[in-house]
């Protein structure tokens, strides 16, 4: 009896660890909720955001161009540039991703750090040295069109 009472124990055991969810597998088993393709908080720019390697990348890859911005084609060259480099999860927030963004305008990298908020909406908060300072901007999920030579059509 003592030696069916250790089996029992043993077996129930082994069925509660199987049915422990492994964070690991499932880490590595799903795409992360921030790929995909987001309009910027001010409607002119849409990134990719995608795997690279073992870490998170985005390009701009739509642009709204004013007219002026059109003419001349001074933004055009922004098209496809990898602006969202090296985010990888952080280990205190591990539904945040930490990394670098460029910023072409000003020819700067900024640290920052990007998440999903509770309404679906993607988080990027840009900053110099210390998190205090930046600011965050919200995206939104992007179900338009790119059109030719990176325009976005809604």
């Amino acid at each position: 009896m003592h030696k069916h009472a250790f089996s029992s124990f043993l077996t129930a055991l082994l069925l509660a660890w199987s049915n422990i969810p492994s964070n690991a597998h499932a880490e590595s088993a799903s795409t992360p909720a921030i790929t995909g393709q987001w309009i910027t908080e001010d409607g002119k720019g849409v990134f990719n955001i995608h795997t690279c390697g073992d870490k998170m990348c985005g390009n701009l890859v739509g642009l709204n161009l004013t007219q002026d911005e059109e003419a001349s084609g001074r933004r055009k060259t922004e098209c496809n540039l990898q602006m969202l480099k090296g985010f990888h999860p952080m280990e205190d927030r591990h539904d945040h991703w930490k990394g670098h963004i460029f910023d072409p305008q000003s020819k700067n990298t900024y640290d920052a750090i990007i998440w999903i908020a509770d309404d679906g909406a993607l988080k990027l908060h840009g900053f110099l040295g210390l998190e205090l300072f930046g600011r965050t901007d919200t995206w939104q999920p992007f179900h338009g069109r790119i059109g030719n030579n990176c325009h976005i059509n809604p």
